[in-house]
């Protein structure tokens, strides 16, 4: 009998088959070979092997780090399209499971830079990748934001954290006809897209032509490239945060008390999943509202049943959704109430009666007849 490590491991590849997330056989080789435990050593088996991001550092309660969901990383992977022999530099090491599959996958005679901006970070993603038997994976501190370029130039640039624009570096830092995939942000806190560029072979000036976009959503990249949002915590516990890219339309202790009122919930007469939303409505909102924001819920917050489209990690009770935030109220989309169970991964796909959540003022009136 195979250890659970494997069953599960193996159980976690048919499911990403099954949804489309793999369509690749080299992508999912790489799944089946590199143990994602191995880089995930104090997380429960069961949970390793679950399609969710797992956050592995926090500040202030807020994940800043974490070994990116499976099912996202697969897709990023197949837009890289790598082959055995690229020299490729990834920029947000983690935990180093994505640097371990993108090892796999360049080969013996290939290589792969990874950069990662805090020390224990990087530590750890050593050790893991160490343990894992991973020799073709170098990890370094540095500002991703300023790429590597003693390595230079690279076949390939991947970014594992959500970047508001292209920084110059990465495209100097990439080889004629290389390929960068990162998830580009519509606005400072508006939907990310997933997007993966082509260098011309010839000398083309500064453009990078897009060749594929995918929806995603990834925590932001810090140093000195990050982009001009903001993380509002609200509440007198972590755990309850506004990620927005305005000044606050209040402060903290009235968009708290709004959002601890009843509200009012309306349905839009529109079905859809949560994917969709994101990239419709949401997508919408990040180009021409200038107060689109994030709703993030954590933890014991959860149990508030406040507004949100995706259960991020079950296990961990953390939740997000989109809306506006105004001096007149907070929107947000939202499945339908009552929520019951917790969403599961296959429920991601099942499409859902769209509703919209107003607070504050009057209901937060004000932000609903914007997003309406």
């Amino acid at each position: 009998m195979p250890p659970a490590s494997a069953s599960l491991r193996a159980a976690l590849v048919e499911q990403l088959l099954k949804n489309g997330s793999l369509t690749q056989a080299a992508v999912a080789g790489a799944y089946r070979a590199v143990p994602r435990h191995r880089f995930l050593p104090d997380v429960p088996l069961e949970e390793v092997y679950r399609d969710e991001a797992i956050p592995t550092k926090l500040l202030a309660g807020q994940a800043i780090s974490s070994s990116s969901q499976p099912a996202i990383m697969a897709i990023m992977l197949e837009q890289l399209d790598l082959s055995p022999g690229q020299r490729v530099l990834e920029i947000g090491a983690g935990a180093g499971y994505n640097a371990a599959l993108l090892g796999y996958l360049v080969g013996p005679g290939g290589e792969v830079v990874s950069l990662d901006i805090d020390d224990d970070l990087v530590a750890g993603a050593r050790a893991h990748l160490s343990a894992a038997g991973v020799r073709n994976v170098q990890v370094i501190c540095a500002d991703g934001g300023n790429g590597w370029p003693h390595g230079a130039p690279y076949d390939r640039i991947i970014l594992t954290v959500g970047s508001w624009d292209i920084a110059p570096a990465w495209r100097e830092q990439l080889r004629p006809g290389g390929k960068l995939v990162l998830p580009l942000g519509i606005s400072a806190t508006g939907p990310q897209k997933c997007v993966a560029f082509l260098k011309p072979r010839e000398d083309g000036g500064p453009w990078l032509t897009s060749q594929s976009v995918r929806d995603c959503g990834f925590m932001r990249l810090r140093g000195a490239f990050a982009g001009p949002e903001r993380l509002l915590s609200l509440g007198p516990e972590p755990g309850l945060d506004l990620s927005l890219s305005i000044e606050p339309p209040a402060s903290p202790e009235t968009l708290f008390g709004w959002l601890t009122q009843p509200g009012a919930w309306r349905s839009t007469g529109i079905e859809a999943t949560a994917v969709e939303v994101t990239g419709g409505v949401g997508l919408w909102l990040g180009i021409n509202s200038a107060g689109a924001c994030d709703l993030i819920v954590q933890g014991d917050w959860s149990s508030l049943g406040l507004p949100y489209l995706f259960e991020v990690s079950a296990h961990r009770r953390l939740r997000s959704t989109i809306g506006i935030a105004t001096t007149t109220g907070l929107a947000f989309l939202s499945r339908p109430k009552p929520f019951g169970r917790a969403i599961q991964a296959a429920d991601e796909h099942k499409p859902f009666e769209l509703q919209i959540a107003g607070f504050g003022p009057e209901n937060g009136a004000g932000a609903v007849s914007q997003m309406l």
